[in-house]
């Protein structure tokens, strides 16, 4: 039987490309290119959308690195780690393949080519790194402080981390976090003292739980490693799992390496012999720019690391 070889390309959407209605209220924002931030002292820096302050908002990052394990799609539900049905894009691998997206920009994933039988599949299914990568540089209307007690109205990611979703410090799978609230951006009144790299932020757990339990040691994360769905992500309902490995779900932060994102296609891929693929990701709000909080600074704390949409186009 003839079979189908493609390369998966990956591009970055704009925002022009959804309806803006997808952009969330905690959207920063702006002036121009520069974030609306208070003067002052306060606990709540940045404005949104909302037409409220906060002491965070979202934004698009310069520059936002994945690590994917495997990539495919299933003719069953893969939530149960049963991947049977999967034809696979990227087979499932301990070594990783990593894509940096940045906007503009778009480029063929390196992954080996790769074939898909003909059917159709109304499940997409990914298995990435829990660890996430941000590199961004952004303006401000007011000065702001970060690291070292550095000031000013552009601040860029500089310390390369990584830092816990929940911001304690632990041992996980990919090392030590630092210290809940060390600044992760280093700020400047001069823009051309920018000087950007990867800020890593490890997503564990799923939800608003913490790490720790004090000394009882680790917060479990109960059955399938605090599997949950994230709500509509533009082409179907997302769902999430934290991972020790490919095949067995993680019970706690220090074990959680990977996470398996399942998307539950509205409008199941058909494929047939001669389909091509291209894999659209977009970042509008994938990243939160997080102030302290605290009414006495106007400290800015780290770029964390939020959820992408990714949009399997297939033409026929």
């Amino acid at each position: 039987m003839k079979k189908l070889f493609s390369l998966i390309i990956v591009s970055f959407l704009s925002v022009a490309f959804f309806n803006s209605a997808l952009a969330g209220e905690d959207t920063c924002l702006k002036t121009g290119d520069a974030i609306i931030t208070v003067s002052g002292n306060t606990a709540t820096q940045v404005g949104t959308l909302a037409d409220s302050t906060l002491d965070s908002c979202s934004d698009i990052p310069d520059e936002y690195k994945l690590e994917f394990h495997a990539l495919s799609l299933c003719a069953d539900d893969p939530r149960e780690l049963d991947f049977s049905s999967c034809q696979y894009m990227l087979a499932p691998s301990d070594t990783t393949v990593s894509h940096i997206i940045s906007y503009p920009a778009s480029g063929a994933l390196d992954i080996p080519k790769f074939s898909i039988v003909p059917g159709t599949y109304p499940y997409m299914m990914a298995i990435l790194s829990n660890k996430l990568g941000i590199k961004d540089t952004i303006t401000v209307t007011n000065a702001v402080t970060g690291a070292a007690s550095s000031t000013g109205t552009t601040c860029w990611t500089s310390n390369a981390g990584p830092t816990g979703y929940t911001n304690e410090q632990y041992t996980s799978a990919h090392g030590a976090t630092v210290a809940g609230g060390t600044q992760m951006l280093t700020c400047s009144n001069t823009a051309s003292d920018a000087a950007p790299i990867f800020s890593y932020e490890i997503i564990a757990p799923l939800g608003e739980e913490d790490c720790l339990d004090g000394a009882a040691g680790w917060e479990t994360f109960g059955a399938r490693g605090g599997y949950g769905s994230v709500g509509d992500v533009g082409n179907g309902e997302g769902f999430g799992s934290l991972l020790q490995s490919n095949t067995a779900y993680a019970t706690n932060c220090g074990n959680a390496d990977r996470l398996l994102w399942t998307i539950v296609l509205d409008a199941p891929v058909t494929t047939t012999l001669t389909s091509s693929f291209d894999m659209r990701m977009r970042t509008v709000d994938a990243v939160s720019v997080d102030f302290s909080g605290e009414s006495d600074n106007n400290d800015i704390v780290k770029m964390g690391a939020d959820p992408i949409q990714a949009f399997l186009v297939v033409t026929n």
